[in-house]
């Protein structure tokens, strides 16, 4: 690593500063959420329709195809669910809110090399946004996901918590994202990577089969992936309608060492972004 990465103060003071800088900048962080989901659908014909469009479509389609085409079916005493469809999609869709806010996060400060160096800005922004409008964007998908839920009859007192969880998935996912975008202004390879490490991820990660289905002698694997737990949790809410206090517990806490130590590398490295930028 650069070592023109120096210090910059205390271990607090690190880690509260994106919070604090989000919190006193929030106008301008929110120009860079606007600005990158503009950005995305940029040229389009829809334009922002294509926020609901794409994720509904999905849901549609699984619907349709794990409903009445090919018909998997899983155990309801384990899922909450005898539908392969709704155990799917309630795994894939808080996936995705964590796998495209890294993957349009990892190069933001790149992607901004000419801003960062002309003008004098709190580049903490640049993650916390790409996360935020990653998780907006994506968020739709779950919402609409949830009131299908909700008409199908699984609507439960358990769902009050789910907010909870998914701002511990936030706070998560912006660590890591703080983490990545710093690292990858000094290693490159960081960007292709990524994709690779993020494909290996989501297998490793009981999305399209239940936590049963993995060997014994492999289950411990499940214990040492953060985002096995937290789709585990969120299942349990939205589908079985049950709390595990220890669970939950273990997801806030892993929200907020994974934003502390993302938070603390990326204030203590970038006061060298500038020079290698």
């Amino acid at each position: 690593m650069d070592k023109r990465i120096g210090k910059t103060g205390g271990f607090s003071v690190l880690v509260m500063g994106p919070v604090t800088t989000a919190w006193v900048h929030r106008q301008l962080l929110w120009q860079f959420v606007v600005r990158e989901i503009k950005g995305r659908f940029a040229g389009s014909a829809a334009g922002i329709l294509w926020a609901v469009m794409n994720p509904l479509a999905t849901i549609v389609v699984y619907l349709f195809v794990f409903s009445l085409v090919l018909r998997i079916s899983v155990s309801m005493e384990e899922t909450g669910t005898s539908l392969f469809s709704l155990f799917f999609l309630s795994g894939l869709l808080p996936w995705l809110l964590f796998a495209e806010a890294l993957s349009r996060s990892v190069g933001c400060l790149l992607e901004n090399a000419n801003l960062i160096t002309k003008v004098v800005f709190p580049v903490e922004l640049l993650p916390a946004g790409a996360v935020l409008s990653a998780f907006i964007i994506n968020a739709i998908g779950l919402v609409l996901f949830l009131g299908y839920l909700a008409f199908s009859g699984y609507l439960h007192l358990t769902w009050l918590v789910l907010p909870i969880v998914l701002l511990a998935q936030f706070f998560f996912t912006w660590g890591i994202a703080s983490f990545l975008s710093a690292a990858a202004v000094f290693i490159r390879d960081i960007r292709e990577l990524l994709g690779i490490v993020l494909m290996v991820l989501f297998f490793a990660t009981p999305i399209i089969y239940p936590p049963s289905m993995v060997p014994a002698n492999l289950s411990w694997l499940l214990h040492l992936n953060p985002m096995a737990l937290f789709i585990s949790v969120i299942r349990d809410l939205v589908l079985l309608h049950k709390i595990d206090p220890v669970q939950t517990i273990a997801v806030v806490l892993s929200g907020f060492f994974s934003y502390a130590l993302g938070a603390w590398f990326f204030m203590r490295a970038k006061s060298a972004f500038g020079d290698v930028l």
